[in-house]
C-alpha cells in the first residue's frame, strides 16, 4: 500500500474491517465483504453516516476503494473513472461513487479567468498561504511550482457532457509540471499548496481533437485539481536528450562541457574514494540520481553503475564542475528493463574531494 493509504488508515481508526483478510480466508467471505463494503459506501454517498468520526468523504472514499480492490481478482480499473471492479462473482458497478459533475462543466462561466493560450480557470478554494481574502494571492508566502518541479495533487476530470472519465480517487499523484498535458503545465504553475482550481482546457491544450485512447478523450476537458505540496527539483539543463554542438568528445563517445574550473591538480582513478555533488536527468527530464535527494555523497568511482560517469570522474580535479552527456552505450542502453532510464543521460557533477 502507498503512503497515502497508510495515512488514510491512520485517519480512520474506526474502519477496523479487514476486507482483504476476509476475501482470502475462504470462498464465502468475499461476497460478505463486498456486501458490507458497498453498504458503507452507499450510505456515505447518501450522507447517512456523516456523524462518524474521521476524515472527509474524499479521504474515506479513497481508503474504502483501496480496500475494495483487494476483494477482486484484479485491482480497480485504472484510466477512465473507477466504474467497476472484478470479483469472483462478476463485475460490480461503482459508477454511483463518481463525483457529480459541476453545474458549469459544459463551458467556463463568465467569471472564469482566461489566459492568452485559451485556458480558463476558476479558483474554488484559496491556498493555505492566503486563506483570508485580506491577504493577496501574490504575497511572498505563496510559492508556486516551476515547470521542472513536482507537485502532489488530487484531481477529477469530466467531459463537457458531465461524464467523469478520470480521477485520482485511489491515491494522490506526484507529477512533474512539464511532463503532463500543456493545459496542466500552465495551470499547475498558477496554483499554490492548499488551493483547489477548476480548469476548462481546450482540445489544443489537452489531447487534441481526435484520440483513439479512451483514457485520453478528444475535445475540451474539465479538471478540478487540488494541490497539496510542491517538491522543488534542481533546474535541468536546456539540452536534455541531445548533445550540444560545442560539447567536447572522448574516444569512448562521452561528451562533456566544462562549467567551473577546479582548484586541485590530482585526478581520481577508478579505485579512488571521492566526495561529490551531482544531479542526473533522463532524456525525458526526470531526475534519476541526485545528492539533493539523498543519493550517496561518498563512494568508490568503480562502484558507479554508469560506465560513462566512471570515465567522467577520472577526468576531473578537486573543486571542478562538469556537465556530462552520457550516450546509452555508456549508460543503461536504449531500452533497459524495469524503471531504469534509457537513452542519453545528462549529469552535472562537482568533485569536492579525493579521499584516498
Amino acid at each position: 500500500a502507498s503512503c497515502w493509504h497508510r495515512r488514510c488508515a491512520q485517519e480512520v481508526p474506526w474502519a477496523f474491517l479487514d476486507f482483504k483478510a476476509m476475501a482470502q480466508h475462504d470462498g464465502r467471505r468475499p461476497l460478505t465483504a463486498v456486501a458490507l463494503l458497498l453498504t458503507l459506501l452507499v450510505n456515505l454517498r447518501r450522507g447517512q453516516i456523516a456523524a462518524l468520526p474521521g476524515p472527509s468523504l474524499p479521504v474515506l472514499r479513497r481508503s474504502l476503494l483501496s480496500s475494495a480492490g483487494a476483494l477482486g481478482t484484479s485491482a480497480l480499473q485504472q484510466g477512465a473513472s473507477a466504474s467497476s471492479f472484478a470479483t469472483p462473482f462478476g463485475n460490480i458497478d461503482t459508477s454511483f461513487l463518481d463525483a457529480s459533475a459541476p453545474p458549469d462543466v459544459a463551458a467556463p462561466p463568465a467569471d472564469a479567468v482566461r489566459t492568452a493560450s485559451g485556458l480558463a480557470y476558476k479558483m474554488l478554494l484559496r491556498p493555505t498561504c492566503a486563506l483570508s481574502k485580506s491577504k493577496p494571492l501574490d504575497n511572498p508566502d505563496c510559492q508556486r511550482p516551476l515547470p521542472y518541479d513536482k507537485a502532489v495533487i488530487d484531481y477529477t476530470a469530466w467531459l463537457p457532457s458531465g461524464k467523469q472519465f478520470d480521477t485520482s480517487s485511489l491515491e494522490k499523484r506526484l507529477v512533474r509540471v512539464n511532463s503532463v498535458m500543456p493545459g496542466w503545465t500552465e495551470g499547475l504553475q498558477l496554483m499554490a499548496p492548499g488551493q483547489t482550481t477548476r480548469f476548462w482546457i481546450p482540445a489544443k491544450l489537452a489531447f487534441g481533437d481526435s484520440s483513439d485512447d479512451p483514457r485520453k478523450p478528444a475535445g475540451p476537458l474539465v479538471f478540478d485539481i487540488e494541490m497539496f505540496s510542491i517538491e522543488r527539483q534542481p533546474k535541468p539543463p536546456a539540452s536534455l536528450g541531445e548533445t550540444p554542438a560545442d560539447a567536447k568528445l572522448t574516444a569512448s563517445g562521452l561528451a562533456y562541457q566544462d562549467l567551473k574550473p577546479g582548484t586541485g591538480t590530482r585526478k581520481p582513478t577508478v579505485n579512488s574514494n571521492v566526495t561529490a555533488y551531482y544531479n542526473g536527468w533522463s532524456k525525458q527530464g526526470d531526475l534519476v540520481m541526485s545528492t539533493s535527494f539523498g543519493a550517496q555523497l561518498n563512494f568508490i568511482v568503480k562502484e558507479i553503475p554508469i560506465q560513462g560517469l566512471q570515465e567522467g570522474f577520472t577526468m576531473m580535479v578537486e573543486g571542478e564542475t562538469k556537465r556530462f552527456f552520457i550516450p546509452s552505450k555508456l549508460a543503461f542502453g536504449d531500452k533497459p528493463e524495469g524503471n531504469v532510464p534509457g537513452g542519453l543521460l545528462t549529469f552535472d557533477v562537482r568533485l569536492v574531494s579525493i579521499n584516498n
